[in-house]
C-alpha cells in the first residue's frame, strides 16, 4: 500500500527505513543511491524529516561521518507511519468510506478537495490495491465490499491498527466502555487479551457496528444457522451492549450476536472441520515442544495456551482470509529483525520447526506470520531472554593499556559490570613498549582486542581502540562489535550442524559453549 503515497513520502519513508536497519553511520552518496535521488534532494528530505517528523524519530547529518538515524528515537517509526495515514487523502478515502458508503464522486471530490482527474487517479491506485486483498472498490455509490463481509472488517480492523495504535481512539463511542466490553466477553469465552490485543478486538467491534449502520451484514446462511453456545452467551451480553450504544446512532439488530461472534470471535468458527482442529492444535504444540528441547529450556502451560491460542487464531483466520495483513507498517517487523540478529540460531530453529506445521502451505509461518511468532514466543515464553542469553558464545576480549596495568583493570572492571554474562575478559600483562611478533600472534586468538591507543604493528579487524574511559561511541561500537562477533559465531555454528532439525540442544548450543571453554 506503500505505492498509494506521493512519491516524495514514500521516498522518505523508505529512506528512513533503510537508516532503520543500519548499525551505524552511512555515506550520504551511498543513502542518496539507495533512495534514488540526488544528494541536494536527500538533505532537503532530511530537513523535512526532522521538521515534521521529529517529535518520533531524528536523522543525524555529517559531512564526515554521513547519516543514521539517532538511536534514542528510532523505536518511533510506528507513530511515523501513524502521522502518514492521517495527512494522506488515499488513506482519508478509504477511512471516511466507513462512515459514508453511499457518496458519488462529486461528493468525494468536494470532501477531499482534489480535482476530477486527481480523484480517479486514487481510485484507479486504491482499486488495483484492494482487488490484491481480496477486495472491491465499488463506485456507484463508493465503497468497499467483497464476497465477504468480514474481509472488509478485517482490513478496516488493520487500518486503525495501524493509523490510530493502542493509544489514540478515532470513534464516538466511549473507549473504556468499549475496552470493558471486549474484556468481559473474552473472559466468558477464556480467551486471554493482552492490551493490544483488546485494542484490535475492539477496533474490529467498531468496525462490525459501523457496517452494519450502513446495511453491511454477513450472509444469510450463517443468520439460518442454529445459534450455537458462543451466540447465545453473547446474547446474554446484550444489556451491556445496549448500555455501550446508548446515546449513540448504533441499535442492535435482534441477531446482532451473530455479526459479532463470527467476527470479534472469528477464532471459533471457519475451521472446515473439527478434525482440523485437533490436528492443528496438535502440529502447533508439537513444533513448541520441539524449539523447547532444542534449547532445553521448559515453556510452563499457562504461556503454551496463550502461545497456542495466538496461533491457531493466526491459521483459521488466514485458513478464511488467505491475503497479507499489513497495510504500510509491521509493527513486529523491527523486534523480530533484532531477535533474528542477537540470537540468530534460536531464529533459525523457530523457522525450520515452522516449517513442519504446515508443509503444503508453509508461507503462512515462515514469511506472512514469521515475525509475529517471534514476537509471540519472546513476549509470552518466561524467562526465554534470559535463557537465550545464557546460549549465547561470550566474546572473549583483551583489554591492552599504553597507561599501566591499573588503567586496564578499570577497563575491565567497567566491561565486567555492563556487558557480564556477554565476555570474558582478560588483561595484557607486560608491557606494551616492545612488543614482539609472538605477542601480536597470540592477539590474534581473541574475539576483541580492546586498547586505548593504537597498537604499532597490528592492523587486525579485531582491533578496537577507545578512549581512556568509554565514551558513548566507544559502548556503542563496542556493542555492535560483540553483536556481530557473535552472530558470525552463530552462522559458522549454524554451517556446521547442517539440518538443524535433528540436532538436541546438546549438539546445537552446548558444542559451541564447550570449544569456547
Amino acid at each position: 500500500m506503500k505505492k498509494l503515497l506521493n512519491s516524495s513520502t514514500y521516498r522518505r519513508i523508505q529512506f528512513v527505513e533503510f537508516l532503520d536497519q543500519l548499525p551505524s553511520w552511512c555515506d550520504v552518496k551511498e543513502a542518496a543511491k539507495h533512495a534514488d535521488c540526488s544528494v541536494k534532494t536527500l538533505l532537503s528530505d532530511i530537513d523535512f524529516i526532522n521538521d515534521f517528523w521529529g517529535d518520533f524519530i531524528y536523522i543525524e547529518y555529517s559531512k564526515f561521518q554521513g547519516v543514521r538515524l539517532n538511536n534514542l528515537t528510532s523505536n518511533k517509526l510506528g507513530n511515523v507511519y501513524g502521522l502518514i495515514f492521517h495527512e494522506s487523502l488515499e488513506f482519508q478515502f478509504v477511512e471516511k468510506m466507513l462512515y459514508e458508503a453511499n457518496q458519488d464522486a462529486e461528493y468525494w471530490i468536494n470532501e477531499l478537495f482534489m480535482s476530477e482527474a486527481s480523484f480517479y487517479r486514487m481510485v484507479n491506485a486504491l482499486e488495483e490495491f484492494l482487488e490484491r486483498r481480496g477486495l472491491k472498490l465499488e463506485r456507484a455509490p463508493f465503497r468497499i465490499t467483497a464476497k465477504d463481509e468480514r474481509w472488509v472488517r478485517f482490513f478496516y480492523q488493520e487500518y486503525f491498527t495501524e493509523a490510530y495504535g493502542v493509544n489514540q481512539w478515532p470513534f464516538t463511542v466511549d473507549h473504556e466502555a468499549t475496552t470493558c466490553f471486549i474484556m468481559r466477553t473474552s473472559t466468558d469465552f477464556d480467551v486471554s487479551l493482552d492490551d493490544r490485543e483488546i485494542q484490535e478486538a475492539a477496533y474490529l467491534l467498531l468496525v462490525t457496528l459501523n457496517r452494519m449502520y450502513q446495511g453491511f451484514y454477513l450472509s444469510e446462511e450463517i443468520y439460518q444457522e442454529d445459534d450455537d453456545t458462543i451466540e447465545k452467551v453473547l446474547e446474554y451480553s446484550r444489556p451491556f451492549a445496549e448500555h455501550l450504544l446508548e446515546e449513540t446512532p448504533f441499535t442492535l439488530p435482534k441477531k446482532w450476536y451473530k455479526e459479532i461472534s463470527h467476527t470479534v470471535f472469528h477464532e471459533f468458527y471457519n475451521w472446515d472441520n473439527p478434525q482440523q482442529i485437533v490436528r492443528m492444535d496438535t502440529k502447533i504444540n508439537t513444533f513448541l515442544d520441539k524449539v523447547s528441547e532444542s534449547i532445553d529450556f521448559p515453556l510452563i502451560e499457562e504461556d503454551r495456551r496463550k502461545i497456542v491460542q495466538e496461533m491457531m487464531s493466526w491459521y483459521v483466520e488466514y485458513n478464511f482470509y488467505p491475503y497479507q495483513q499489513n497495510l504500510l507498517f509491521d509493527k513486529y517487523q523491527k523486534f523480530a529483525r533484532e531477535i533474528q540478529l542477537v540470537y540468530p540460531i534460536f531464529s533459525s530453529i523457530v523457522k525450520n520447526h515452522l516449517e513442519d506445521i504446515e508443509k503444503k502451505n508453509q508461507e503462512l509461518w515462515t514469511d506472512i506470520r514469521l515475525n509475529n511468532v517471534l514476537f509471540l514466543l519472546m513476549k509470552e515464553w518466561a524467562h526465554l531472554p534470559i535463557r537465550l542469553e545464557h546460549l549465547r558464545r561470550k566474546v572473549s576480549i583483551l583489554i591492552i593499556s599504553d597507561l599501566g596495568r591499573k588503567h586496564a583493570e578499570m577497563l575491565k572492571d567497567f566491561l565486567s559490570t555492563n556487558y557480564h554474562g556477554r565476555v570474558t575478559l582478560s588483561i595484557y600483562n607486560e608491557s606494551v613498549i616492545s612488543l614482539g611478533a609472538e605477542d601480536l600472534a597470540d592477539f590474534a586468538q581473541y574475539d576483541i582486542v580492546l586498547s586505548n591507543n593504537p597498537i604499532k604493528g597490528y592492523e587486525n579487524e579485531n582491533s578496537l581502540i577507545v578512549n581512556n574511559f568509554f565514551s558513548a561511541s566507544d559502548r556503542e561500537n563496542l556493542w555492535n562489535f560483540i553483536v556481530a562477533t557473535q552472530k558470525r559465531a552463530a552462522q559458522i555454528q549454524l554451517t556446521k550442524l547442517g539440518n538443524i532439525k535433528s540436532k538436541s540442544a546438546k549438539e546445537i548450543y552446548y558444542s559451541q559453549l564447550s570449544a569456547q571453554q
